[in-house]
């Protein structure tokens, strides 16, 4: 009895029918890889933004959250790096009051207990890396151990030099002045402030919106979407 095999027509007809199928279904899973990673860096920035907004309730203190450009010693002010960072603070008096602004302090380890007064103790009895109270003004940031690739993040209005975008929430969960300035004017809309989170060019998919509103409500929008749908931006 012969054995049967393949012959070399039915191999290149599966090879080219496997080709057809690849070239289906391998944009389809970059697609869906950078549309992930897009929601993934939104939803991370609007559970920052919500955290600060709840911490200032919670402690009945003001909260800040702000985009910095990593989470590493030589962090700055950000508007376009997903990375960010909720800090607190108090009225900018004397002695002025600088735990509100993780600038170059991003590496540090938060003291144990964390959050202590303002201002801070002269002989702190808690323990951490930073070098004293005023350099440990963490509340929460994003891991260092999170990468962010292919996204682009553009917050708006941006303040300072180097330009960033800080949020500044107080113990009603409103809008507070911030260390730089005032509240930026608000829009027709009453959007005070925005974050767009797209796929870095050439790639294309959905872009995502946060959003914070005059009273500090927060949303997570598509401006992709029709209006009357649930995701729309306003």
């Amino acid at each position: 009895m012969q054995a049967k095999g393949y012959s070399l027509v039915e191999m290149i007809v599966v090879m080219a029918i496997a080709s057809v199928l690849l070239s289906i279904a391998v944009p389809s899973f970059t697609q869906s890889l950078t549309n992930s990673r897009v929601q993934a860096v939104a939803e991370s920035i609007q559970s920052g933004l919500m955290r600060a907004r709840s911490e200032a309730i919670n402690r009945n203190a003001p909260m800040r959250f702000q985009l910095v450009s990593g989470i590493a010693g030589s962090c700055v002010k950000s508007a376009t790096e997903g990375y960010w960072a909720v800090t607190q603070y108090t009225a900018v008096t004397n002695p002025v009051n600088t735990r509100g602004v993780p600038t170059g302090v991003c590496d540090k380890n938060p003291y144990t207990p964390p959050d202590q007064e303002e201002p801070c103790p002269a002989t702190p009895a808690y323990t951490g890396n930073a070098a004293s109270c005023t350099a440990d003004p963490f509340i929460a940031y994003r891991s260092s151990g999170e990468t962010i690739t292919q996204v682009t993040v553009a917050g708006t209005p941006t303040i300072g030099s180097p330009a960033g975008f800080v949020v500044t929430f107080g113990p009603l969960g409103q809008l507070l002045a911030s260390l730089e300035g005032a509240v930026p004017a608000a829009s027709g809309s009453g959007v005070t402030y925005e974050v767009l989170v797209s796929p870095t060019a050439p790639a294309t998919g959905r872009n995502w919106k946060i959003q914070v509103n005059q009273n500090g409500g927060i949303k997570l929008c598509d401006p992709g979407v029709a209006a009357g749908n649930a995701l729309e931006c306003k």
